[in-house]
């Protein structure tokens, strides 16, 4: 791929031109050379060489700055020539110096040649190995002018070291050549890792921001839902008694009636959107305030008592320990119970018991377990009802239809007050749902405030 191609050659002239490091001690070495050599070569040869080395490492210094200033990969890899021109000319610069290896008389004089044209080689060879065009350039600047002198001289030990540089020069492309596959290799999985990141990043935020417009459209939806619902509600119950004399017809009260029902579970369906969202959003906050679980479970009870009568199934309530108090919200507390008792006496068959039991946990904490005799749910069942939206679909369900929201707004409620929702099931042998709030939210009354009370 285009882009991927110019993010790895980015990358490998980003390597290649990394730190300044090479020009300083280019710089450095020339000086050091003019310094040692000044009596062993002719000044206006060695005067001449230094200058131009100096200059060119300036050059190259506002070249690096340049190309360190690029902040993308294309920009980055449209300096490929530059790059492998400047590396052409470090080499052929300092080709030049060992070209002059056989000008000095003193042996150790050329050895010192010899030394910093080696040197340079390797050092220059390891840093450009990155990128091939500029590694080549380099080594072909460096042994091209020495092997030339060394031929010219003709004698028999100046054509073995021609032979010998031309060997050294390739033995080092052989090399880089060698080490550029795994670099590229490196680089390649360096640069797709960074595009997976990159990728994943966009759809981090593209998924935040989808569920900001998310839940701003519940927001705003359910509020312009929820003020003609009410109306609809509110004139339906006036209609439904009568208030202002009679409507007539009777069928017309049973669709009124009907009118009512709808409108006050389509009602509830909208406030358990509302409520998800908000959830999902983590811009739900809870009141806190003591609660006596036996009067939750007690005022829960009351409420579902009509339809648990009218489907012919008993509850129970268990063992209530008057002298805990729950550290939590009583309205949200009160939703997750009202729910898990609807869907309990829901899918509880007739003549059958719903128990409800208030037990201390043995860590301190405080456990509310709703317990029924229905058609069960096995292990995937029990994974879909949790999940928003999630419906098991069997027999009851067709006969009792619902959106799904209920248990998982009941897990996500109970978990803000940082406890936990379990249920255990079994097809055809009943349902079990255990709350469990941690220690940190349940206290104890002293016995003088339970008889004061």
């Amino acid at each position: 791929m285009p882009e991927q191609s110019a993010a790895i050659l980015a990358e490998q002239l980003r390597i290649v031109m990394r730190s300044p490091a090479p020009i300083y001690f280019g710089a450095s070495l020339a000086v050091v050379a003019a310094i040692c050599l000044h009596r062993e070569l002719p000044a206006w040869l060695l005067d001449g060489w230094v200058a131009m080395m100096i200059v060119w490492q300036g050059v190259r210094y506002l070249l690096w700055r340049r190309f360190k200033s690029l902040r993308t990969d294309a920009e980055r890899a449209g300096w490929a020539r530059t790059v492998a021109l400047m590396w052409s000319i470090t080499g052929l610069l300092w080709g030049l110096f060992g070209a002059a290896y056989l000008v000095p008389a003193d042996p150790e004089a050329r050895f010192f040649m010899l030394f910093i044209v080696t040197t340079n080689i390797a050092g220059g060879a390891v840093i450009a190995a990155s990128y091939v065009p500029a590694h080549a350039g380099y080594i072909a600047g460096m042994a091209v002018p020495s092997a030339i002198a060394f031929v010219a001289h003709g004698t028999r030990y100046s054509l073995l070291l021609a032979a010998m540089t031309v060997g050294y020069a390739l033995a080092a492309r052989g090399a880089a050549l060698f080490g550029n596959v795994g670099v590229i290799d490196l680089i390649r999985l360096q640069v797709e890792k960074n595009k997976l990141v990159s990728s994943l990043r966009e759809a981090k935020e593209a998924a935040v921001l989808a569920n900001q417009i998310k839940s701003r459209f519940l927001a705003n939806m359910s509020h312009e839902l929820r003020t003609p619902l009410n109306a609809i509600i509110g004139f339906s119950e006036l209609m439904r008694d009568e208030m202002f004399g009679p409507v007539g017809n009777r069928r017309y009260a049973g669709y009124i009636a009907d009118i009512n029902n709808s409108g006050h579970h389509l009602l509830a369906i909208v406030n358990d959107v509302l409520d998800l969202s908000k959830l999902e959003a983590g811009s739900m906050r809870l009141s806190r305030e003591p609660v006596d679980p036996a009067v939750l479970v007690a005022d829960c009870v009351k409420v579902v008592e009509p339809q648990a009568a009218a489907m012919q199934v008993r509850l129970r309530i268990e063992a209530p320990d008057p002298s805990l108090r729950i550290d939590g919200d009583m309205v949200r507390l009160k939703q997750v119970l009202l729910n898990l008792l609807s869907n309990a006496v829901k899918f509880s068959p007739p003549e059958s018991d719903v128990v409800v039991s208030i037990l201390p946990a043995t860590d301190g904490g405080l456990a509310i377990t709703v317990r029924d005799r229905g058609i069960g749910m096995d292990a995937a069942g029990i994974a879909t009802a949790l999940r928003p939206f999630g419906q098991v679909e069997n027999a009851w369900t067709k006969r009792h239809p619902g959106t799904g929201l209920g248990l998982p707004l009941a897990k996500s409620l109970i978990e803000l007050h940082d406890g936990t929702l379990l249920i255990e099931s079994e097809p055809e042998q009943g349902t079990t749902v255990k709350v469990v709030l941690p220690s940190t939210r349940v206290t104890r009354v002293t016995s003088s405030a339970l008889a004061a009370a």
